[in-house]
């Protein structure tokens, strides 16, 4: 089936439930049984939804595998940093050795620096556009897994996937991605090899605003200790945000094709502005990693940089107090547009901060010509300042 069947019909096993469409909210803490003989299958089967807690997160979980792929077996977490957290202690031991992108999500750099270093792993960075000699020169006989961010936080950089998975491959590393920009709908991660494919689905995945989960996609072999590991955080999503997440994955390809679509018209609006010094958005010409992109992604969605001229804070504060449409907020992947002041993270230490005033913007299911206009309003106040 195509993705757009599969997200409409994954996960759905209507008859269950009297022939509802929509499954209905399983929400159940405590499960009771007849006798012992059936305690004791409900635990052969290892899934904890089999006798404790709701089977809500199955659900929801069986619809994003099908989207990530014929191999993938998916487990969803409380948030997407459990799921970055979980996949890591999942496979590092005391004295492995992690390897990240020097553009990597500023908690996720947290993780590695603090929780692991207490565990006794250690981490290392790499530049994200490394040549594959400068991608091997990080490795070390102890590294047992590669962390990739395609494009990278903030600053947008496209990473050459496949070389980082022959080379990390090659030297006995699994590799794992956070994919929460592109959602399996535009890049499937297990297709190219890659051993764990990381969602935050609190954003494109569910795409209304209203939940916070994560998803961990990977074949047969890591889906056990993966759950086990989950079970031992006492990581148990809520059988409510299942039912969102479920429900929104049903209009992920159309919401993803939308933002995809709006987010080039607004791209191209802003481009040559004088004020406008860089659009990083991988879809650019320019952004670093936009040939990378344009041979394995199948799309782009609404999440890029804008870089400006430098602005004080008392003209910034006045460029944003005049958009009406795009909001001043954290997170994206909603239907929403947002935006918002970012820094590279002072910790990077292989690449330079960009020269100017950053902006983060998400375009969102609004009509692109009234995003374009939203932006026009604010540009002209910014000129006449």
């Amino acid at each position: 089936m195509k993705i757009d069947t599969l997200a409409v019909t994954a996960g759905r096993h209507p008859f269950a439930y009297g022939g509802t469409v929509s499954p209905p909210v399983d929400r159940a803490a405590t499960r009771i049984f007849p006798d012992l003989d059936a305690i004791t299958r409900a635990h052969s089967t290892g899934k904890l939804s089999d006798f404790l807690g709701s089977r809500g997160p199955d659900q929801a979980a069986e619809a994003v595998a099908a989207l990530e792929g014929p191999e993938a077996v998916v487990t969803l977490t409380s948030s997407g940093m459990s799921a970055l957290t979980a996949t890591f202690l999942t496979v590092l031991r005391q004295g492995d050795h992690l390897v990240l992108p020097d553009s990597v999500f500023g908690p996720t750099r947290e993780v590695a620096e603090n929780l692991l270093a207490r565990l006794g792993i250690t981490c290392s960075y790499y530049p994200p556009l490394a040549s594959a000699a400068e991608f091997r020169a990080v490795l070390r006989p102890e590294t047992r897994l590669v962390l990739t961010e395609s494009p990278g936080s903030n600053t947008f950089e496209v990473q050459d996937i496949p070389m980082i998975v022959a080379n990390a491959h090659a030297a006995g590393a699994l590799v794992a991605i956070d994919n929460s920009w592109a959602t399996p709908v535009f890049f499937r991660p297990l297709d190219f090899g890659i051993d764990f494919s990381i969602s935050a689905a609190t954003k494109y995945l569910a795409g209304h605003s209203d939940l916070i989960l994560g998803t961990i996609a990977t074949r047969a072999d890591w889906a056990k200790p993966v759950q086990d590991m989950l079970r031992l955080m006492g990581d148990t999503p809520g059988a409510d945000d299942a039912w969102l997440l479920a429900r929104g994955l049903r209009t992920l390809p159309l919401r993803m094709r939308q933002h995809d679509a709006s987010t080039r018209r607004v791209l191209a609006a802003l481009s040559g502005r004088p004020s406008v010094r860089r659009l990083l958005h991988p879809t650019q010409p320019d952004c670093p990693g936009h040939a990378f992109w344009r041979r394995d992604f199948s799309g782009a969605s609404g999440l890029f940089g804008l870089l400006m001229d430098p602005m004080p804070d008392e003209t910034l504060n006045t460029f944003l107090a005049a958009l009406e449409l795009f909001k001043l907020g954290y997170s994206w992947g909603g239907f929403e547009s947002l935006i918002l002041p970012v820094a590279p993270d002072p910790a990077r230490k292989l690449l330079s901060s960009p020269e100017g005033t950053l902006l983060r913007l998400h375009v969102g299911l609004e009509d692109p010509d009234d995003l374009i206009a939203d932006l026009d309003r604010a540009f002209q106040v910014l000129k006449k300042d």
